[in-house]
């Protein structure tokens, strides 16, 4: 038994391969067999099913005769050595005219194609979902679940507890997968988690509650979630009970964990105790501070940077770190855009630079 799908534009159908039982169920069910012309079916014996309702004339004749006929066109020519394939497929509202007609049979010829040996091949491969899963763009979604796997990251700061600066500041950002903001913990402190859906209104990328969890960790991380925050801050300082409750909590939310290492002077033996480990570590720098401590960390996480991160520090930072969190240069900024559209310009093309429209089978 296999499995393909395929889409190009009007055509969206999904293919099973060799399952009796499946062919089966869908004949009794309703499903028509694939022919040709009148009295003269495909071989391998092929079962098309509609995926919506068929629920007016336009409908009926796409399904009954161009569909039907793409399909069973699409499994003869390919004269595959199989038993039985079940074709499920959606069925589009168009204008009944002679062009349209030739574009849907097109597309669903190509669509069936594709599919069938796409299921043939085991298409995809593993690795290329691993490749592909923080890229793809579901086009009914419009928005990447984004993990933190396409790194450098410029994560901005909002600290300003005021709104007029805060939208001032969202209305002009640039669109970047490289791009992801933090609501500060002033920010939180004065107008609560719920500031993250007013952020949404803007932007609605990867979103960071700095809340430098002490105490409570399962609770506020929960609560983060329930304002779809994409990540949760942590602080180091708290007890190792409540960071492990935290990240596990984290980890059951689908939540990133960042770990905040403001005032720790040894954090090596922490990580080490630790069950669940941090996805990020924050070497973070306090405002009231005058050096900057790092340290030569051993684990596996992605390592992020704060506290006066300066403008003519990035490229050296860029280096060492996957993230770079800056606040006050950009939101004290006259014009904040031109700095954020400064530094994502070291930070490489976007994911969808030089794609083509289409994903590609091959390399």
């Amino acid at each position: 038994m296999k499995f393909g799908e395929a889409s190009f534009n009007l055509a969206n159908v999904n293919v099973c391969i060799n399952n009796k039982e499946l062919f089966l169920k869908s004949f009794s069910n309703g499903g028509i067999l694939a022919n040709l012309r009148p009295n003269l079916i495909v071989k391998p014996l092929t079962i098309v099913n509609p995926l919506n309702r068929i629920d007016n004339e336009i409908k009926e004749e796409l399904f009954y005769g161009v569909i039907q006929y793409a399909i069973a066109k699409a499994v003869a020519d390919l004269n595959v050595n199989v038993e039985y394939i079940v074709f499920n497929v959606n069925v589009p509202e168009v204008p009944l005219t002679r062009i349209y007609k030739r574009k849907v049979f097109q597309q669903y010829y190509a669509a069936a194609k594709t599919a069938i040996l796409r299921a043939l091949n085991d298409y995809p491969p593993i690795e290329k979902v691993k490749k592909e899963k923080f890229r793809a763009l579901h086009p009914l979604v419009g928005f990447r679940d984004d993990r933190l796997e396409n790194p450098p990251y410029l994560q901005i700061a909002l600290d300003v507890p005021i709104l007029e600066n805060l939208e001032f500041i969202l209305q002009n950002l640039p669109e970047s997968d490289h791009l992801i903001l933090e609501a500060g913990t002033p920010l939180i402190k004065k107008f609560g988690l719920e500031i993250i859906e007013k952020i949404r209104e803007y932007f609605d990328g990867f979103i960071v509650a700095d809340l430098k969890t002490l105490d409570a960790g399962r609770v506020e991380v929960r609560l983060a979630f329930e304002n779809t925050a994409n990540a949760v801050v942590i602080s180091a300082l708290s007890p190792i009970e409540t960071i492990e409750k935290a990240i596990s909590e984290a980890n059951k939310c689908g939540l990133i964990s960042y770990l905040d290492l403001l005032n720790v002077e040894n954090p090596q033996p922490l990580l080490n105790k630790l069950k669940n480990k941090p996805d990020v570590i924050v070497y973070h720098t306090g405002v009231d501070e005058k050096r900057r401590r790092e340290f030569n960390l051993k684990g596996s996480f992605k390592k992020a940077i704060a506290g006066g991160v300066r403008l003519e520090e990035i490229d050296n930072l860029i280096k060492s770190y996957d993230i770079i969190i800056v606040g006050r240069a950009i939101t004290k900024s006259r014009d904040p855009g031109r700095v954020v559209r400064y530094i994502l310009n070291k930070m490489g093309y976007d994911i969808d630079t030089y794609r083509l429209y289409f994903d590609e089978d091959e390399e």
